[in-house]
């Protein structure tokens, strides 16, 4: 009680000086504030993200999540711009007495290949926005990208880009300038993912019928997000059509997807109810592998939003989310995890310049592992549940943009649970103790622009964080490594009261000097704080992995990021380059000991080592953004290594210095090319090619008596063959001078067109009176054909 009494008070004081500056704000002088909202002009929906751009200069801003602007003008007539991504450009004549505005955008009308795979780029966005390190793809750049089986996927799209990469096809997850998966905060209409993949990371888990947009926020991360040390990955279900219903969908060769869009009040209420399902077990019964012939796999997800506006103050959406994955091999065990998810989120503008959103959010992720050998018939479970509420605050008050606001999470930590399911079952029922947290925050940040060059985005983030009971906290003996036999006591804590706390300041930091409308260069610097830990000692999902939370033996992540980048356009803005280079430092980044056992363990702390890491790195990115040939390619070179310097020899790994973690690759690059070919035929293209990921080897052996005993070298010291891949795609789009009502579009592509086995990992098998033999894992070693259609009915 005494933590929440004064998280209350100091949010009450934090909440109040925002609100005293509007309230007593003076006039602006030499200048007025144009004040608007941007909407679809067909379903009227609210366009957050819109650019609006004071025409000859590099003043501008973007619309909120209600599609509401605010912008300081010098005294005098101006024209504003008003852009996104897939709609047409409006241009509006403002003056002081013409401060109020209502925009309606209209979709873009000209066919994809003629306007290029990103729709309409907003006016020097890339120039004009302050943070760096900053990436928003439409749903229509995402579906140019050749996808694999015919599915469109978002995760697979962010892969992409500069800066993120991952350890391979089935590969749950993705790393972002030397992070590790656990450290990305993924939302969906900002209820959070703890699993992004669909199939052991064949598929991502977001649907692209139901996708407005994406955003990656990999360097400057504004303060209301917070929670992870690497990156944001926020992506935005659409709102349905307030106007008239719609059907939409796609069948692929894995997978089919459905959904249904439309009015339940005409202009107020909308409704979006999107699903989708795979059929892949035909393709795994062609397979000539006995074991992969027996084998199930099948996932499917469900995504639902309502919105209703009350009038043009209020508006409420409500958002639901659920997915499910299955697999089996060979029918001797079973994998499945599911999550559920909702949002509510309630909208209150105030007045032109004071807004208000208020949401309310639920997570519950659960893994489950089912054996049904007779012997062994039992259930294991492990998973992460959240409840959270947020309250954030938008004020434009003359050259500002301020946010501020406060969040609270609850977490429940479900640990492991193991329960026979047979009465011939020998296995013995075991369950963790759960654990229980409470994170909060209380953001405040600026984005102002001092002059017709240089802008500033700064902001302070403080967050709280306490594990609390009921529970149980080992004490070791100490001077000596952690081990079961080395526990001298035990405390014991009551429900609801706090075995750790910790709490800390999260400053955040951007400038942009413009030194024209086409060139600029960012400074930015991030300090983040992460209370949440994915404890995994492989590269991909398994069912040993869990979420745990930070207590008295494992401390909080922080992570200080720093990034320094050029901008350029060329050709008027079709052409659009970037160099960026970063460093950042990691604390208490959760490693291993050798041989650790995270199965079921009471004593898991034990077996956790606390490492210092470091990530380091250059992205360069040219992309063309309009006309027939559009895409990007990029390059990165980034380096992550982490120390683990312990009491003991036992919890130091390679004599406490810096080695590569498991996901570093140095070096990466990406291109991605579609050419529009006439007025309804697009190619696609896909190139990538990355650096093998570190891995352990063993240098020799020994033999005692009838066993062959390996020999490790120093961790992560070897490293798997590089990978590369090209991917190809065919699509023909719809005719539309023929049918407005009803769009289809086929697609064909080409996955690994020349074949290559890319290594997965590398294992090592015994040969008895020789080393150790490596043998190759390739998850997709040959070329993969598929086939695609999608429509949309109004």
């Amino acid at each position: 009680m005494r933590l929440l009494a004064v998280w209350l008070t100091v949010a009450m004081l934090m909440l109040c000086e925002p609100l005293l500056l509007y309230a007593y704000a003076l006039p602006q002088k030499g200048g007025f504030t144009v004040r608007g909202t941007v909407r679809d002009a067909q379903t009227g929906e609210a366009i957050a993200g819109a650019a609006v751009l004071a025409e000859g200069s590099s003043t501008g801003t973007t619309t909120d999540a209600t599609g509401a602007f605010s912008l300081y003008l010098p005294t005098g007539s101006s024209t504003l711009v008003i852009s996104y991504l897939g709609y047409e450009r409006a241009t509006v004549r403002v003056n002081s007495g013409n401060t109020t505005l209502k925009v309606p955008l209209a979709r873009s009308s000209v066919q994809l290949s003629e306007v290029g795979v990103v729709g309409q780029k907003p006016v020097h966005d890339n120039i004009r926005s302050v943070q760096s390190g900053i990436t928003s793809l439409n749903i229509n750049t995402i579906k140019s990208v050749p996808a694999f089986l015919g599915e469109v996927d978002v995760v697979k799209s962010i892969k992409l880009l500069p800066g993120v990469s991952s350890v391979g096809e089935a590969a749950t997850g993705f790393n972002v300038r030397g992070g590790s998966v656990d450290q990305n905060l993924i939302l969906l209409d900002d209820a959070p993912l703890f699993n992004s993949a669909h199939l052991f990371g064949f598929f991502s888990v977001f649907n692209p019928d139901a996708v407005e947009d994406v955003t990656l926020y990999r360097g400057g991360v504004p303060a209301q997000y917070g929670g992870r040390i690497s990156s944001v990955l926020d992506v935005r279900m659409r709102e349905g059509d307030r106007e008239k219903f719609a059907l939409s969908g796609g069948v692929g060769l894995v997978s089919a997807r459905l959904a249904v869009e439309g009015p339940i009040i005409r202009d107020k209420t909308s409704f979006l109810v999107a699903g989708r399902s795979s059929y892949s077990d035909w393709l795994l019964r062609k397979m000539p592998n006995a074991n992969i012939r027996n084998s199930h796999a099948a996932f499917y997800d469900a995504s639902a939003k309502i919105s209703h506006t009350f009038n043009e103050r209020n508006k409420l959406a409500i958002s639901g989310y659920r997915s499910f994955d299955e697999f089996g091999f060979s029918g001797d065990t079973l994998y499945n995890w599911t999550t559920n998810a909702a949002t509510a989120t309630y909208t209150r503008r105030f007045s032109s310049s004071l807004s208000m959103s208020l949401s309310g959010v639920y997570t519950d992720y659960t893994f489950k592992v089912k054996t049904k050998q007779r012997v062994n018939s039992s259930e294991y479970s492990n998973g992460i549940e959240q409840k959270s509420i947020k309250a954030d605050f938008a004020l434009a008050t003359g050259k500002h943009t301020i946010h501020f606001g406060a969040a609270a999470l609850d977490y429940t930590f479900e640990q492991g649970k193991l329960t026979p399911t047979s009465a011939e079952s020998q296995v013995l029922p075991v369950q963790l103790q759960p654990e229980q947290a409470l994170e909060s925050a209380l953001y405040w940040n600026d984005e102002v622009r001092l002059s017709s060059k240089l802008s500033l985005m700064y902001g302070l983030r403080y967050s709280f964080y306490a594990n609390y009971g009921a529970g149980q906290v080992y004490r070791y003996q100490p001077g000596v490594p952690k081990q079961e036999r080395t526990i001298t006591d035990t405390l014991s804590y009551g429900r609801g009261e706090v075995i750790e706390s910790y709490h800390g300041a999260e400053p955040r930091f951007s400038v942009n000097y413009t030194f024209s409308e086409r060139s600029a260069i960012k400074l930015g610097y991030n300090r983040h704080r992460q209370y949440l830990h994915l404890i995994s000692n492989t590269t991909t999902i398994s069912p040993t992995d869990i979420w745990k939370t930070s207590n008295t033996h494992i401390k909080p992540q922080v992570g200080d990021q720093v990034s320094l980048g050029y901008f350029r356009n060329f050709r008027k803005n079709m052409m659009e380059a970037s160099v960026e280079g970063y460093y950042k430092r990691m604390e208490h980044m959760p490693d291993y000991k050798n041989g650790a056992d995270l199965y079921l363990n009471p004593t898991l702390e034990a077996d956790l080592l606390a490492g210092e890491g470091r990530a380091y790195g250059v992205e360069a990115s040219i992309s063309k953004v309009s006309g027939r040939l559009t895409g990007w390619l990029n390059y990165t070179y980034a380096r992550t290594e982490i120390a683990v310097q312990g009491a003991t020899a036992e919890e130091t790994v390679n004599k406490g210095e810096y080695y590569p973690a498991s996901y570093d690759k140095p070096h990466t690059l990406n291109l991605v090319a579609s050419y529009g070919m006439g007025k309804r035929w697009q190619l696609g293209a896909t190139f990538t090619y990355s650096t093998g990921r570190p891995i352990t080897a063993p240098l020799a052996h020994y033999v005692v008596g009838d066993f062959i005993v390996p020999h490790f070298g120093n961790r992560n010291q070897q490293r798997i063959p590089d990978y590369h891949r090209l991917d190809l795609s065919l699509s023909l789009l719809p005719d539309k001078a023929r049918s407005k009502r009803w769009e289809g579009t086929w697609n064909l592509s080409l996955y690994n067109v020349y074949g290559r086995k890319n290594p997965y990992s590398v294992f090592f098998r015994q040969v008895y009176g020789s080393p150790p033999r490596a043998y190759r894992l390739a998850v997709v070693g040959v070329p993969l054909p598929s086939i695609s259609y999608d429509f949309k009915f109004r």
